[in-house]
């Protein structure tokens, strides 16, 4: 067995225990870092039922900690058709072309596989090139890689201050605070640690509603091959449409298919203070009527009309300040219509984690955040705007390409291309040599 890295005398907070919270505690564990958890909920827990795993992702954590990879490999489901192991996803149309080429719905537009550039994840055993898994079943199994005593529930943040002798201190509503020599914020899109310092320097930075609102739902595999057919049921489809989109693959080892269906193109208002809206479901009906009767007969086994609003955030701030770095959704939520936020988290997890295993005292953690956030900035929020212009492109509004086939197929092609064909141990070797450039 290989032995453990010596501790590193570093007392790092991290704020939120979903999974990227829990990724970045795995491979601070792994450099000798000892960091502590706050989670305000009372035990950990994650929102929304699939998600989805591209190259980029499995690498990221395969990198980060074997450990976590055996568990998402234990728990992760593929492409049910052995044919398309190495297909992320099949493009399909879900509503007649309009523009006279004669297309139909369920007609084929792409089937999008990685490309010879990317690192074939079938080299790593049990992973294909997309991975599905229920998040919270996998953030459970991540959990108990993190040891007992390094977490606090019940701790919901609602300050931070930098102090002036070095560190930070955080205030919980619960009147209780904590010091550490520095603070990672990993709390999600509407992240308390960034509200807080942005605050103190008289910004207010938040999350910008996109003007689109998805319904989702879990399908039981069963009712969704009598509607879809096994091939179409049992294997990951994005099917395209005027005015929205509509996703389906397979989670839970094919025991159930996660479905979630887009509406938006055109500007959707959304003057609710809740995330979440129940609309009459004769509504999300009427929002796809004119789509393949198939997926119109899908909508019918949602378990509720729930619509939710679909939100980012594009900014030009960096996602450090002193001794407060900002990663994942807290630094550069997206959209979901790439399936790469996620994805990114692990990536950050992976580079922070990688930085931070340089430092050999507090003193350095200012620059390592600087490092971070000069490595990732470029990347992550890109990210975020080629998100929103896929969601154009598979209502068929994207500027300048609307509903011409070709032109849509170049564009997903590069789009997902891009997000997988890096080198991630290229890239934190990069992060630290800007660190020793004092960049």
């Amino acid at each position: 067995m290989t032995a453990p890295p010596p501790k590193k005398p570093l007392n790092i907070a991290i704020v939120g225990g979903g999974l990227a919270g829990i990724a970045l505690t795995i491979g601070l564990l792994r450099h000798g870092i000892t960091p502590h958890v706050y989670e305000a909920a009372s035990n950990f827990g994650e929102i929304g039922a699939g998600i989805a795993f591209g190259p980029n992702s499995v690498r990221a954590i395969n990198l980060l900690s074997p450990e976590a990879l055996a568990a998402l490999r234990k728990l992760s489901t593929s492409n049910q058709d052995p044919a398309e192991a190495n297909t992320y996803l099949t493009m399909r149309y879900g509503t007649d072309s309009r523009n006279g080429d004669g297309k139909k719905c369920g007609d084929l537009i792409l089937r999008l596989k990685p490309s010879k550039v990317v690192q074939d994840v079938s080299e790593i055993p049990g992973m294909n090139a997309m991975s599905t898994v229920h998040r919270a079943r996998l953030l459970d199994s991540w959990a108990k890689l993190v040891p007992e005593g390094i977490t606090s529930f019940g701790k919901r943040l609602t300050e931070v201050e930098i102090l002036r002798e070095g560190g930070v201190r955080l205030y919980f509503a619960d009147g209780t605070t904590a010091d550490a020599d520095a603070v990672i914020g990993c709390d999600g899109i509407r992240s308390q640690v960034r509200n807080s310092i942005f605050k103190t320097m008289g910004k207010n930075l938040g999350p910008k509603y996109v003007g689109e609102y998805a319904y989702r739902s879990l399908i039981s595999s069963d009712v969704a091959k009598e509607i879809l057919g096994s091939e179409l049921a049992m294997n990951g489809n994005l099917w395209w449409g005027y005015g929205g989109y509509i996703i389906n693959y397979p989670v839970e080892q094919g025991r159930l298919v996660n479905v979630v269906a887009v509406v938006g193109g055109e500007k959707m208002e959304w003057d609710h203070s809740e995330v979440i809206r129940t609309v009459d479901r004769e509504k999300m009906y009427n929002d796809f009527k004119e789509w393949d009767p198939r997926l119109q007969r899908l909508l019918r086994e949602f378990k509720t009309a729930d619509q939710w609003s679909l939100w980012d955030l594009i900014h030009d701030e960096p996602y450090n300040h002193g001794r407060v770095c900002l990663m994942g959704d807290a630094a550069h939520a997206s959209t979901p219509h790439l399936g790469a936020g996620a994805g990114f988290a692990m990536e950050d997890a992976f580079v922070l984690s990688g930085l931070l295993a340089t430092a050999t005292s507090s003193t350095d953690l200012d620059k390592v955040f600087e490092a971070f956030t000069t490595l990732r900035r470029e990347r992550t929020q890109k990210l975020v705007v080629r998100s929103r212009e896929a969601s154009k492109d598979y209502a068929f509004c994207g500027k300048g390409i609307e509903d011409d086939a070709d032109k849509l197929v170049e564009s997903a092609k590069e789009r997902f291309l891009w997000i997988w064909e890096i080198d991630l141990e290229e890239h934190l070797e990069e992060g630290k040599k800007r660190l020793l450039r004092g960049q």
